[in-house]
Order: structure tokens, then sequence, then C-alpha cells
């Protein structure tokens, strides 16, 4: 009996053992799923409830700002002298060390291709290189400095860098400084603006022309609290437009030191703000100017080689990347390249990108995943194996047809 008992008390003890460790374990379990729910889709279970972005308060902006702006009503400029804003590009570059010009490739794709598709009366580089550096470089510097200083209708304009805002606020950072500098270019001239990682790929007239004083472009975002904000990589301004003057003021008062604060955040709310007069401000959908986003699972799909040469369109000279003529944008015109399009085969990871004027491509950390001691080349660009080497290649075949890049240069031929 007393061997029975022991038994049944063992058996017992183990039940209620089993019976108090299963709530512990299924606890655990439920504690762990949650736990990688939140890790995996935490952007948007945390993140997501954002559904408002951050207001400034321009009640301490002077009227004054606006002195310098045309008294025309926006209105009225858009129904009987719509504006257009003229074709000059921008971009901003300030030097590392002040005794050196040297511009790279990934500069070069981005500047010939404004030339190639846009034909811009101007090109600025709005920079701190004094008249000799620049002319050292012309004559001594890297290839690639030299065939871009050699770009038609390309002009270097010397600015002072900011250092402090107008209320006294350091500003430390490069980045930071363009950002103030971009936004003095377009109310000085007007025009296009673009970060030098930002790729024209076809004509953008129609955008120019479209009776709009400015037109901005959303960023695409792969959580919902990067997403929907304007991006000012890219930016077309009238001259002296009222968002670029009140932008460019706001910037000093807001400006706190913070990586966006007087940059996406606030182009974001008072570009969404001033869409509401008429004429003022186009907002673009994100395919538009950032078809894609900064962060690293877009990147790799951006830059990483893993599409088939075999499938890349046919070689030919720069030209409209949508592949639609110009002037015969019929109805039946269009279908007909509808129909092309979806008859030519696409790999899977493949983008189409007809309906973008401009690849933000956001390429300061690809080295990370392409591989210690790759780099975009030419021959990088020539393979055509990735989406952005397919996207930049139509301006880079031309360089090398018109013997902007030598061909000796070339290490791909043509298949």
């Amino acid at each position: 009996m007393s061997y029975v008992y022991s038994r049944l008390q063992s058996t017992s003890s183990r039940a209620s053992r089993s019976l108090c460790t299963r709530p512990r374990l299924f606890l655990a379990v439920l504690t762990l799923l949650i736990a990688s729910v939140l890790v995996v889709g935490g952007h948007y279970l945390v993140w997501g409830t954002r559904v408002s972005y951050r207001t400034f308060q321009f009640t301490s902006i002077a009227d004054t700002v606006c002195d310098d702006v045309p008294n025309t009503s926006p209105v009225t400029a858009t129904t009987t002298n719509p504006p257009t804003i003229p074709n000059l590009v921008h971009y901003v570059w300030l030097l590392k060390d002040p005794s050196e010009l040297r511009l790279t490739f990934k500069v070069f794709i981005s500047i010939y291709s404004a030339h190639l598709f846009w034909q811009p009366e101007r090109i600025y580089i709005h920079t701190d290189a004094t008249p000799s550096v620049i002319e050292h470089a012309r004559a001594n510097g890297t290839p690639w400095t030299r065939r871009i200083l050699a770009i038609p209708n390309l002009i270097f304009h010397h600015i002072d860098v900011p250092m402090r805002t107008a209320k006294g606020v350091e500003i430390k950072w490069t980045e930071h400084k363009a950002d103030f500098l971009r936004l003095a270019a377009l109310r000085e001239f007007g025009g296009v603006y673009l970060d030098t990682d930002a790729i024209p790929l076809r004509d953008a007239a129609d955008l120019r022309a479209s009776g709009f004083r400015n037109v901005v472009g959303q960023q695409l975002g792969l959580a919902v609290w990067a997403t929907n904000y304007l991006n000012n990589g890219v930016m077309m301004a009238a001259r002296g437009s009222t968002l670029m003057t009140l932008f460019h003021h706001a910037a000093h008062e807001f400006f706190d030191g913070e990586w966006d604060t007087a940059s996406i955040r606030l182009l974001t709310d008072l570009g969404n703000r001033l869409a509401a007069i008429p004429g003022e401000v186009l907002i673009l959908q994100p395919q538009a100017f950032s078809p894609l986003s900064w962060q690293e699972e877009d990147q790799k799909r951006l830059f990483l080689p893993t599409l088939d040469p075999a499938t890349a369109a046919p070689v030919s000279g720069g030209g409209n990347q949508t592949g639609l003529v110009v002037g015969r944008g019929t109805c039946k015109d269009v279908l007909a390249w509808v129909k092309q399009r979806e008859r030519r085969e696409r790999e899977a990871g493949e983008l189409d990108l007809s309906s973008s004027y401009v690849l933000h491509a956001f390429d300061n950390g690809f080295e990370d995943f392409l591989g210690k001691g790759k780099e975009i080349d030419v021959g990088y660009v020539l393979d055509r194996r990735s989406n952005y080497a397919r996207a930049v290649f139509p301006a880079v075949w031309h360089a090398v047809q018109e013997g902007v890049i030598p061909k000796e240069e070339v290490r791909w031929q043509t298949r």
C-alpha cells in the first residue's frame, strides 16, 4: 500500500507540476509572440497610430518677410498669366577640404542627366570653393571633376556658408547648411533644386509650365512614421515664390539642430497648408521624385546587382525615358504604349520607373550592402544588373557615345 500510495503521490505531484507549468509555458509563448510582433511590426503597431505631422506656429514670423514677394494674388496670376518655373538647375556643394574641389562619378550622373533631359539655361553649383580652387580643378582635377566642369552652361556661384541662424542658433552639420542654401537659391533665382543623388530620368517641362509656383513631391517610407513627408531633395519654384520665402524665414525661426526639423518636417507642414492656395504649390505622389525610400530594404532593391542583363531594354541613345513620343499623346498612342510595356519581359525584382521624373537614390549608405571596396562606376552602370544602373543607363550611355566618357575606360561591350 505504501508503494501504491507513493506512486499515486508521485503521479499526482507530476500532474500538479504539469498543470502549473502549462499556464506558465502558455504565458511565455504568448509573451514571446507579442514581443516578436512588436519587433517585426513595431513601426506599424507602435508608430502606426501617428496620424498627424508636426505643425509650426507662424505667429512668430514677421509680416515684413513678404515685402519682396510680388503682390499679385496667386489666384489672379494663375488665371491671367500662369507662372513658369525657370529652366535653371541648382546644386549645393560645400568643400570638406577648402583647397580642393573634387567631384565624383555619381555627381556626374545627376548633372549630366539634368543637362541631357532638361537642357537647362544654366546649371548652378552653389559652393564655398574660391575661384582659384575652381580653376585649379578645371585644369588639374580628377577626370570626373573635369568632365563635370566641362558640361555646357554650368556656372559656379560662390556663397557664404551660414554658420548661425538669424536667431543665433549654431548650424553645425554640412547637411543643415545645405538645407539653408538650397532655399536661398530657389528664392533668389527660381528653378529646380536637386540633391547630388537625385537623377533626372526624363523631361520635366510640363511640371515647370503647370501653372503652379512650386512643385514638390512626397517621399516614400517603409513604415508609417517615415512616409508622406515632402522631400526637400527635389524642389521646383518660381523666383521669389511665397512658399520658398516663408520656408526660408521659417527655417531660421524654427531650426533647433535636430536632423530634419527645418527640412522635411517644416516643408511638409508649410507645403500642405499652402496647397489650399490655388496655384501656389503642386504636391506630387512619391513615384514622381522619390519612388523608393532611404531605408535599407529599398536601397537593396535599387542597388544590388541581382537582375539578368539579358532582360535589359535594347540599347538606344538618351531621350524621353517614358518611351512615349512627345506630342503624340492621343488615347490610341497611350494605349499602344501601355500594351508595348506589358509585352516586354520584366524580372520579378525589376522596377518600373516610367512615371518618375527624378530618381532620388538616397545613396549615402549603399556601400554597406554592396560590399567593401565596391562602388558605382561606369562598368556597374553599363552592366545594367541593378535597378539603379538601368535607370541611369541612358544618360551614361549617351555620354559614352558622345565621347564625354572615353570608350577606352569602358570595360563593358555591347552584346
